[in-house]
């Protein structure tokens, strides 16, 4: 592929790098190899971009295979390359030949047609595969022709791996005793389905816009009544389309798919699973998806004994200090202030997580209630609400930053002092939940 590139490179404009990710699975040939490429690359007068990973230790994170946090990694790596370097593509370099053996491979696991269609020639994140319509025969006849030199990876050779052995064992069987032009027919029957599938993603895509709604660019909402009002075809692709902007080069089992019908046909709220690079939770009425959240620090209180700051271990941090006159009027524009009667307020303050039993007075209500049926009826996902702050006084919870203020401390016309309570994310795991609790919050503004 590099060397086709490179040939036509000054007739199409290309500009061109090499990028190698070196998987560590093979230990000296995996360095030899990393070495060849970068040869490679000098030889051409070309920029090489090198990157390794620790497949093993991420297939055992993420209980995968070997080869699924392979291939996860080092397609990470080469968009990782692209974005950073601004290339426009990341030219793949899979055959007609590594069609037919996805085709089998996705066949023996039950795929439906659109695992069964194959690699895509072309994608929206940036892959170009152009040799995937050319035989591998064809392209290591012309390597021989040309007198290039190549290296060929040793472990396609073990029958260890499935997909090996449907290259090795499989295909060839089915050649000599079914049909020999079978991968002909293979590449007819994916370039149908192909076909097909771009028809049918025409309408998962208006069914996506009908029933689905990007919260922020990492959070999506379905709305279930939708989802389940779908032909049960549609669901699923409607399922797999949501979830798969969320995963990094991961295929959508029909299992997975299944399990989050389940969720969705569940009678309470508040479930949740782990696909890969995303998280799914039951809210309500919606499905969201999100990459997971870590989890929530173990509860601390950190205290604030008089004016001036404080940051708590959990990542937070708060500022509280007098407002001089002439006093403000109405209420602060940002969510991450809140003015205080300063009569009222008793120091020190505490700045902790949400505790079991916790109950709060909102502004405006007509008495205290428990946090939870505050936060149920200001919506606040069940998933995001282990990570939200507090801020607690002599009178108990005295403010739930970006939501609402205790009653009791409330400016009135008779106070005399008012007191400015600021927080802000100190981390990266709280300005995460800051943006996510702003973003819904400012949605549910605009839905009421």
């Amino acid at each position: 592929l590099l060397h086709i590139l490179h040939r036509l490179a000054r007739d199409l404009d290309l500009h061109l790098g090499v990028a190698h990710f070196d998987h560590g699975l093979r230990g000296e040939v995996s360095r030899e190899e990393a070495c060849f490429v970068a040869g490679l690359a000098r030889d051409l007068g070309l920029p090489m971009h090198r990157g390794e990973g620790d497949v093993r230790g991420a297939a055992r994170a993420e209980k995968i295979s070997l080869q699924m946090a392979a291939r996860r990694l080092r397609l990470d790596f080469l968009q990782r390359v692209r974005r950073s370097r601004a290339y426009d593509r990341v030219a793949l370099g899979h055959t007609a030949d590594d069609q037919v053996e996805l085709f089998f491979l996705r066949l023996v696991r039950g795929a439906g047609t659109e695992g069964l269609k194959g690699m895509w020639p072309r994608t929206p994140q940036g892959l170009v595969r152009p040799l995937l319509a050319v035989g591998k025969a064809v392209l290591l006849a012309w390597l021989q022709q040309e007198k290039i030199p190549y290296r060929e990876d040793q472990s396609n050779l073990s029958r260890r791996y499935l997909r090996n052995r449907m290259r090795l064992d499989l295909v060839p069987q089915l050649q000599q005793d079914y049909n020999p032009r079978l991968k002909s027919a293979v590449w007819r029957l994916m370039a149908n389905l192909q076909e097909d599938e771009r028809l049918l993603a025409e309408s998962t895509e208006a069914a996506f816009n009908s029933a689905a709604r990007r919260i922020t660019p990492d959070w999506a909402a379905l709305s279930i009544p939708r989802l389940l009002a779908l032909p049960p075809g549609l669901q699923t692709r409607l399922l797999r389309r949501t979830l798969g902007s969320f995963l990094s080069h991961q295929e959508i089992t029909s299992a997975q798919a299944k399990n989050l019908l389940d969720l969705a046909r569940g009678e309470k709220s508040g479930g949740a699973m782990t696909i890969g690079t995303c998280q799914v939770a039951r809210a309500g009425r919606e499905l969201h998806f999100f990459p997971p959240l870590p989890p929530p620090p173990e509860p601390c209180a950190t205290l604030l004994p008089q004016s001036g700051m404080v940051e708590s271990p959990d990542g937070w941090r708060l500022e509280a200090r007098n407002l001089p006159e002439p006093r403000p009027e109405g209420n602060p524009v940002s969510p991450a202030l809140a003015w205080l009667n300063g009569d009222r307020l008793a120091f020190p303050l505490t700045l902790r997580p949400l505790l079991a039993g916790d109950r709060f007075w909102p502004e405006g209500a007509g008495g205290t209630k428990k946090m939870q049926d505050f936060l149920v009826d200001a919506k606040v996902p069940r998933w995001l609400r282990p990570h939200l702050p507090v801020v607690a006084g002599g009178e108990g919870i005295i403010w739930v930053p970006g939501l609402r203020l205790a009653d009791p401390v409330k400016v009135t016309p008779e106070t005399s002092r008012i007191t400015e309570l600021a927080i802000s994310p100190a981390d990266d795991r709280t300005a995460r939940v800051w943006r996510l609790l702003l973003a819904w919050t400012s949605q549910a503004a605009l839905q009421a």
